[in-house]
């Protein structure tokens, strides 16, 4: 019998695109399918071992999908090209120009909906081994372009048509446009050819109103050849595959999508080291026991017969699932034993059901000639022999990419149980799903510990506890991370872990040191490699999705919520929901509480990380992102200026509730953006973000000082520095923002600091300066000093403030100055002068109508009142103060004022008050956040009980 030779598919869809091909090839023979009259003809390319099929599809998606498909049945080729011309979309693309598709966008799938057309397009990416023998054949070549394609049944001749503007929309890194290259990519998957389909395109017009002069000068004719020639030197680069063995049985002759499973009666081994996951571990086994009784009343809870184990690659899903199988069965549960099939779902070429259902009956005995010969037929069986199969049996099927791998897998029956492993939650089958998340911090220690246990000699992990935590970190808690980290440490035995952590620390992206250092397979023979589990996730998300998670890797700050996402990618509420719900079902986002029943969305540390390189890579996206960040940053500076001034609204003011109505509203919104508005304010020292930055800054000190964020109040006022007088060189400025900066260092209790940067504030201050912002300067100073123990000196810079104020006629200025004036004198133990210029202080401001200032220089003036011996007027001062912080919800100074009272209480020997009084600030304190403060008023209310 001759022997057929390696087949490649070429397929067309326009005459002059065929001729263009066939033009190449030698000793051609017309073929005609038997049922279905399809003509093609098949010839030899010289000079390679290839035999070429080439067929001329017509125009449209439908027709090249299903004559793509009957290519793919009638030929079992290694690999299809599909070869013809298209429009260009890009300036930099000129005609005549190649493109190799990257990537295949199918424009045209969408909802419609109030918010106009909502785009959910599919799109295929180039099988690697073609892409990467087309790479080194066209390599140097200056008219070759590597880059994603759009396809559309439709004849794109205008740039300014909504569908053009469509395209650069949401599509912006396609380069060309054509009619049929979705149905080819679409079909090319589906049949399961080993090799995929390549696209490639000659460019003949610019998808514009000079569409038609183009084809009349010839371009076409052009296009096609250029992109023919550019067929033939990649089929010249490509190698054959060696003929895959026989199947193990005659009769099954199906496509396959790659290697034919093997199905197991015996689990894999359990998992070397397995640690943590007690509470996913609880929850799993509770689903596979067997059913409860029934109740008295004869009812039982119905079933779920399938359970899924969901999380992002690297997570641990099979080791939990296969630690759970290990347990139900040691239990008893199963007495029927267990099938174990690897799916391989996101492999390139995934196992089909078709394929997992003969893997299936050999591991049940079904083979030879009792197998049947139908793929029907072979459902029948299974499912009949798991029926006959009585004792209780748990089917595991790991790396599921799409329910159609599993569905037509399921027993038929309800005695049996099915356990799946996938990245992606199935949410619309109602079975039991465990979602995990990263490893808490114990245990990702723990991982790592027992993983450098096997050398009884290795002390690192407990001579450098520091260093593993930190390591745990860096490797965001992820399994697969921690997994590679300590390989990497058995084999570099020698160093600190100290080492390793300093090389993640000082690379952008981690994964590209893990994967660097890493080698060999884990114990079920998966390479240690994390990068590429990542891209395979992404690779399978939409355009739109892709789009978020590139955005969101760029967030200031650890998660955001929902409308500060839709700032971000420039979307609708409802839009940017439904996209962060279907990456969170891929496992790539993490949705979160926030405060109340608020959702914020969080990346993966090693997500981020990688999204951020993708951007950074690619000059396209990283103007993108720019843009994206300069959009959150406006929006922050926005709300946070709007939230700053709630908060320093008073009674009897003129009321506008802008975006907040109640101070209650502002702090909630400030609390749970904390972490990203600190963050933000650090691109300050960015050209394009510095204006913005400084806004947000100048609007957070007030709240950060109030909730005692001292570091972060530090951050933000030495970025602040940083944009204004580095970054900017407004040295007029420099007085003013050293002194920012010493305030927020003093009140950091980092008072050395503080007092250099205010001597800074001090030195520098303009010649010709306002009176205003020196007075300032001077009494932050005095402040500083006096902290530090300079009282003399302290008392001294608050004098030159009240003198500067006063003659400048500043009511506020003055009121402050004198209430630091009258800290120092008493810290000078000059009792009755501090009582005096405390009291100016609380006049002044009542005048000036400052109710918080008001609050703060009573407390100060009730607490040197006590130590004058004037106990009634303390009380007196101290209870107006408590009275204005708890109407502003200062709960700190609230808490501060109560343990005063206490204090006085318990000197007047009122021990009741006293003790109601400490249990309140411990209270308030709590509120605050200062959990020292409220222990100590604890334990001085049970003293007094």
């Amino acid at each position: 019998m001759p022997v057929t030779p390696p087949t490649v598919a070429v397929l067309t869809a326009l005459p002059l695109e065929y001729l263009a091909v066939r033009a190449h090839l030698t000793s051609i023979e017309k073929r005609v399918h038997p049922d279905y009259g399809t003509r093609a003809e098949v010839g030899r390319l010289p000079g390679t071992p290839w035999q070429i099929a080439l067929l001329e599809l017509g125009e449209g998606t439908r027709a090249a999908a299903a004559l793509t498909e009957r290519a793919m049945t009638w030929f079992t080729p290694q690999a299809a090209l599909f070869v013809g011309v298209a429009g260009g979309l890009k300036d930099d693309i000129d005609l005549g120009d190649v493109v190799i598709a990257t990537k295949v966008y199918a424009i045209h799938g969408g909802k419609e909906s109030p918010d106009g057309f909502l785009d959910r397009p599919e799109s295929w990416h180039a099988p690697h081994h073609l892409d990467s023998a087309a790479r080194q054949a066209l390599r140097g070549e200056p008219h070759i372009h590597f880059k994603p394609i759009a396809a559309g049944d439709v004849v794109l001749a205008a740039a300014d048509s909504p569908l053009a503007q469509r395209i650069r929309q949401r599509f912006n890194d396609a380069v060309a446009i054509e009619m049929e290259g979705s149905g080819v990519a679409h079909a090319a998957h589906l049949a399961g050819t080993a090799g995929g389909a390549l696209i490639i395109r000659g460019i003949s017009d610019k998808a514009d109103a000079g569409k038609a002069e183009a084809d009349g000068q010839g371009s076409q004719p052009h296009a096609a050849a250029r992109a023919a020639e550019a067929a033939i030197a990649v089929l010249h680069e490509l190698e054959p595959k060696e003929k895959a063995p026989p199947p193990r049985t005659p009769h099954w002759t199906g496509q396959t999508h790659g290697p034919v499973p093997t199905a197991s009666t015996t689990l894999p081994p359990r998992p070397l080291g397995f640690t943590g996951r007690s509470a996913d571990l609880s929850h799993l086994l509770t689903h596979l026991a067997p059913a409860p009784a029934p109740a008295p009343d004869g009812t039982t809870a119905p079933a779920l017969l399938i359970s899924a184990v969901t999380g992002l690659g690297g997570i641990g899903k099979t080791a939990l699932a296969i630690e759970a199988a290990h347990q139900a069965c040691a239990s008893g549960w199963f007495p029927g034993g267990t099938l174990f099939v690897d799916l391989r779902g996101y492999d390139e070429n995934p196992v089909t059901a078709d394929q997992a259902v003969l893997a299936l009956l050999d591991a049940l005995g079904v083979r030879d000639a009792e197998l049947p010969t139908t793929t029907a037929r072979q459902y029948d069986a299974y499912r009949a022999r798991l029926c006959e199969r009585r004792p209780r049996t748990l089917l595991i099927l790991d790396n599921v990419s799409d329910p159609s791998q599993f569905l037509p897998l399921l027993p038929g029956t309800g005695h049996h149980r099915i356990l799946i492993t996938s990245r992606d939650r199935p949410d619309s089958l109602p079975l039991h799903v465990v979602s995990l998340e990263n490893l808490p911090e114990d245990d990702s220690t723990a991982l790592v510990r027992t993983a450098l246990s096997n050398d009884p000699r290795d002390e690192r992990p407990s001579l450098e506890p520091d260093a593993l935590r930190e390591l745990t970190v860096l490797c965001g808690h992820l399994p697969l991370a921690l997994q590679i980290a300590a390989a990497m440490l058995r084999r570099r035995r020698h160093r600190l872990i100290a080492s390793l952590v300093a090389e993640i620390r000082k690379a952008e992206d981690p994964t590209a040191v893990l994967d660097g250092g890493a080698r060999g397979t884990d114990q079920y023979g998966r390479s240690l490699v994390l990068r590429p589990v990542l891209e395979t996730s992404y690779r399978r998300l939409s355009p739109a999705q892709a789009r978020l998670l590139r955005l969101l890797a760029l967030i200031p700050g650890p998660d955001a919520a929902t409308d500060a996402v839709a700032i971000l990618a420039d979307l609708g509420i409802d839009p940017v929901l439904d996209l962060l719900e279907d990456l969170a079902a891929a496992g790539l986002v993490t949705p979160v509480r926030g405060t109340g029943d608020a959702v914020r969305w969080r990346l993966h540390d090693l997500v981020r990380a990688f999204g951020a390189g993708l951007v950074a890579t690619d000059g396209a996206l990283g103007e993108e992102g720019e843009a994206a960040r300069e959009r959150i940053l406006v929006y922050y500076a926005m709300l946070a200026s709007a939230a700053n001034a709630r908060m320093e609204w008073q009674s009897g003011l003129e009321e506008d509730p802008g975006c907040f109505a109640t101070r209650a509203e502002a702090l909630a919104w400030l609390d749970g953006e904390r972490a990203g508005l600190v963050a933000a304010v650090q691109w300050a020292g960015e050209e394009r973000f510095e204006t913005a930055a400084g806004a947000l800054a100048a609007s957070l000190g007030e709240y950060l000082h109030w909730r005692r964020y001292f570091d972060d109040w530090v951050a933000v006022a030495r970025a602040a520095f940083h944009q204004t007088v580095c970054h900017l060189g407004r040295r007029e400025l420099e007085s003013v923002k050293w002194s920012r900066l010493g305030v927020a260092l003093g009140e950091a209790g980092r008072v050395e600091e503080a007092v250099e940067a205010l001597t800074r504030a001090r030195d520098t201050f303009p010649a010709a300066g306002q009176p205003h912002e020196e007075a300032t300067v001077w009494s932050n100073l005095g402040t500083a000093l006096m902290l530090a123990g300079r009282t003399e000196e302290a008392i001294d810079a608050h004098t030159r403030a009240r003198d500067l104020c006063r003659s400048a006629r500043n009511n506020r200025g003055e009121a402050g100055a004198w209430s630091g004036l009258g800290n120092a004198l008493r810290d000078a133990d000059r009792m009755e002068e501090a009582v005096e210029a405390l009291t100016r202080a609380r006049d002044l401001l009542r005048t000036a109508g400052s109710p918080h200032e008001v609050a703060a220089t009573c407390s100060n003036l009730g607490v040197t009142l006590h130590e004058a011996g004037r106990t009634q007027e303390a009380i007196e001062a101290l209870t107006t103060s408590l009275g204005i912080c708890r109407e502003f919800e200062d709960w700190y100074h609230t808490g501060f004022v109560l343990e005063h009272l206490a204090w006085i209480h318990e000197h007047t020997d009122v021990p009741a008050q006293a003790r109601i009084a400490f249990v309140q600030a411990a209270d308030a304190y709590g509120r605050a956040g200062a959990p020292d403060d409220a222990a100590r008023c604890r334990t001085w209310a049970e003293g007094l009980s």
